[in-house]
């Protein structure tokens, strides 16, 4: 774990363990590993109590099982003003008992990010490569019903993209309570970059999808960002949704970016993209 005290991009890994194996991910699963549990209630103890954000990552945390609610209570007792997110495929919450003592904690500031790569059982388990669709989805409904924040992501590749307006419905239609959507830009390491010709498109090529996506998300009140996405390839249109959120340990930026008069507005790239990135990237000015 790296941690800074002003940053808005601390995490703490509390399993390598998961249950899915997605074709895209950046931090690929293993079968064993050492407890995390205590280094990591030591850790909490010793930050500081102005910490502003503090993310929950693996892995798959609930695979800890009731570990992970000690991870949780001790961020509410040591951090009580820390923003706190859980990265979660969701499936654990699938049983109402486990959601339940979660939301029992009475956490007052966490959100629950849960990944929905598509609006259909057989895209999403291909992506996941298992069968999680049906048990996510009452993962979220479960959680729901505790009035837990719940924050629905997707990355956006080569199998996700031509769905995504019908993504953004299936949100919409379904989970119209959700309190914030994240459209994400893939991080080419780990399994992504294994499995690259497979998912790699062109962010440029991907943004009529996206525009339409955000566009009916926005339209119908609901809180949506774009991820990992350069300024230089969205339409202006699109600025607005666009955030700064790549971690700043490995946040770079391109050499024609230094001749950008967007620099600081811009999120930059994954330092994993030096050799895999849009081919229309190119520095803007203001007039």
């Amino acid at each position: 774990m790296l941690y800074e005290k002003n940053s808005l991009h601390n995490a703490l890994m509390v399993t390598e363990r998961c249950n899915c194996n997605c074709l895209m991910c950046p931090q690929p699963r293993v079968k064993e590993e050492e407890n995390k549990t205590e280094i990591n209630l030591k850790l909490i103890s010793l930050m500081d109590k102005a910490t502003k954000y503090l993310g929950i990552t693996g892995g798959e945390p609930t695979l800890m099982g009731d570990d992970l609610f000690k991870i949780i209570s001790a961020c509410k007792k040591y951090l009580p003003e820390t923003a706190l997110e859980l990265l979660t495929n969701g499936i654990q919450f699938e049983n109402f008992e486990y959601a339940k003592k979660l939301a029992c904690l009475e956490h007052p500031n966490l959100t629950i990010g849960i990944p929905l790569y598509a609006d259909t059982d057989l895209e999403h388990d291909h992506i996941i490569q298992t069968k999680g669709f049906y048990k996510t989805i009452q993962g979220i409904y479960n959680l729901a019903l505790f009035k837990q924040k719940i924050e629905i992501r997707t990355v956006i590749h080569r199998l996700t993209y031509e769905r995504l307006p019908k993504w953004a419905e299936f949100i919409y239609h379904n989970f119209p309570f959700v309190i914030h959507i994240a459209l994400m830009g893939m991080e080419t390491i780990g399994l992504a970059r294994k499995n690259i010709d497979r998912l790699w498109i062109d962010p440029y090529d991907y943004i009529s999808q996206l525009e339409k996506t955000v566009e009916y998300l926005d339209q119908r009140l609901m809180n949506v960002s774009i991820y990992n996405l350069q300024l230089c390839i969205l339409p202006r249109d699109l600025w607005p949704f666009a955030r700064k959120s790549i971690s700043s340990w490995k946040n770079i930026y391109l050499e024609e970016c230094q001749q950008c008069d967007f620099h600081d507005e811009c999120g930059g790239f994954f330092s994993s993209s030096k050799d895999k990135y849009s081919k229309y990237i190119h520095p803007l000015r203001r007039n």
